[in-house]
C-alpha cells in the first residue's frame, strides 16, 4: 500500500485542528451565550424593580403628601374662655346670693376645649369628693400589678366611721375585707368605714402626698393634714380620670350609679353623669362626667347654701342647655316657684371624715 500524500496528511492535521477547536470553542460558546442571555434578563429584571420602587415611592410620597394636607386642613382648637357659661354662672350668682365664700365652681367642654372657672383656687371642706381620688390609687395599683381586687385590707377598730354604707353592718373589726368591696362602697354608698380602711392601709401621709400627683397645681401645706381642697385640683383630678377611662373603667361605673338621681344627675336623666357627691357641715358638692354629644367636666361647690342639693342640680342643667345653645336659658316665673316651693333634706350629713394625722401612728382621726 502506497504512503498517503503531502496534502492528505495537511488535510487531516486540519481537520483535526478544527475538530479540537469545535470541542473546546463550543462549549466556551454556549457558556458565553447563556452568560448574555442571564446578564439581560437579570438587566431587564433589574430595571422593572428599579421602575417599580420608584413607582411606589411616588405613590408613598402622594399619599404622604395628602396625609400632611389633610392635617395641615385640620383646624387646631385652641382652649378659650366660655363666656356664656361665665353670664349663665354670674347670672345665677346674683339671683342666689352667691359669692367667693360659699361657691366653687368649674366646667370644661371636651370637644370644643371651652372651659370657665370661678373660684378655683381657694379652698374648702372636701367631704366625700375626696374618695374619687383615693379610689383612683388603688386603681392605679391595680393596673401596675401591685394589687389585685381579690386582696384584702385589715379592718381596724379605728377605721369604723357612722355614715351611709355597709362595711361595718357586713364585717366585723379583726376581718380581712377585699378590695373590690371597698372599693365599690367607698363610691356607690359613699361609707366611710370603707374609705379609712383604704387610706390607714396605705398609710395616712403616704397617702395624701400620692394624692397630689393627679393635679399640677400648687398644693397647700394643709392639704397634707386636712380634707381640704380647691376647684383646680378638682379639675385636674376628673381630666385625669376621663383621660385614662380605660384604666379607670370600673370606678367610672360605680361613679355612674352613685346617688340614686340626685346632684348633678337630678335634672339630667337623658345623660348619663359619672359623678361623687360630698356633704359635710354645710358643705355640700357634686362633681362629675356628664355624657352626650359633647362631654362636659362640671363642679360645683357650696358653703353653707340652703338648699344647696336642688341649687347643683339646676346649675347642672343649665350649663349643659347654654353649652348645647350657646345662650343663656331663661327661667321662666312658673320654674322659680317651683324651685322656691321644693325643699330636699339632706339625710349623709357626716359621711366623710376630715382626715387628721395622727402623731403616733400616722393615721387619720376620721372626726371631722
Amino acid at each position: 500500500m502506497g504512503k498517503k500524500g503531502k496534502h492528505s496528511k495537511e488535510k487531516e492535521n486540519k481537520l483535526r485542528i478544527k475538530n479540537k477547536i469545535l470541542k473546546i470553542g463550543l462549549p466556551i460558546c454556549v457558556v458565553i451565550a447563556i452568560t448574555i442571555i442571564i446578564y439581560s434578563y437579570s438587566t431587564q429584571n433589574k430595571e422593572e424593580v428599579n421602575e417599580q420602587a420608584e413607582e411606589q415611592e411616588e405613590e408613598e410620597s402622594v399619599e404622604t403628601a395628602s396625609v400632611e394636607e389633610s392635617v395641615a386642613e385640620e383646624p387646631i382648637v385652641e382652649e378659650t374662655v366660655d363666656t356664656n357659661i361665665e353670664k349663665l354662672i354670674n347670672q345665677i350668682m346674683i339671683e342666689n346670693n352667691l359669692n367667693e365664700n360659699n361657691f366653687f365652681f368649674f366646667y370644661y367642654n371636651i370637644e370644643e376645649k371651652k372651659y370657665y372657672f370661678y373660684n378655683e383656687n381657694t379652698y374648702f371642706t372636701a367631704a366625700s369628693t375626696i374618695k374619687v381620688p383615693v379610689a383612683m390609687l388603688y386603681y392605679d395599683k391595680i393596673a401596675e400589678g401591685e394589687l389585685s381586687l381579690s386582696d384584702t385590707l385589715l379592718y381596724n377598730s379605728n377605721d369604723y366611721e357612722a355614715g351611709d354604707g355597709s362595711t361595718a353592718a357586713d364585717y366585723s373589726v379583726g376581718e380581712r375585707i377585699p378590695v373590690s368591696y371597698l372599693l365599690e362602697q367607698t363610691i356607690v354608698n359613699s361609707d366611710n368605714t370603707a374609705l379609712n380602711i383604704l387610706v390607714h392601709s396605705m398609710g395616712y401621709k403616704k397617702c395624701k402626698e400620692e394624692l397630689t400627683k393627679y393635679s399640677d397645681v400648687e398644693i397647700a401645706e394643709e392639704f397634707y393634714s386636712s380634707n381640704i381642697a380647691n376647684v383646680s385640683y378638682y379639675y385636674n383630678v376628673l381630666q385625669h380620670l376621663y383621660e385614662n377611662s380605660d384604666k379607670y373603667s370600673e370606678l367610672i361605673e360605680y361613679m355612674k350609679i352613685s346617688s340614686g338621681g340626685e346632684y348633678l344627675k337630678a335634672n339630667l336623666p337623658q345623660y348619663e353623669v359619672a359623678h361623687k357627691y360630698g356633704s359635710y357641715d354645710g358643705y355640700i358638692h357634686d362633681y362629675g362626667i356628664i355624657y352626650g354629644e359633647n362631654t362636659y367636666l362640671i363642679g360645683v361647690f357650696t358653703n353653707g347654701i340652703a338648699n344647696a342639693s336642688h341649687l347643683i342640680a339646676e346649675i347642672g342643667k343649665q350649663v349643659v342647655t347654654c353649652a348645647k345653645t350657646e345662650g343663656i336659658e331663661e327661667t321662666s316665673d312658673e320654674t322659680e316657684s317651683n324651685t322656691n316651693s321644693i325643699s330636699i333634706i339632706e339625710t349623709n350629713t357626716g359621711n366623710v371624715s376630715d382626715i387628721q394625722e395622727s402623731n403616733a401612728e400616722n393615721t387619720p382621726d376620721v372626726s371631722e
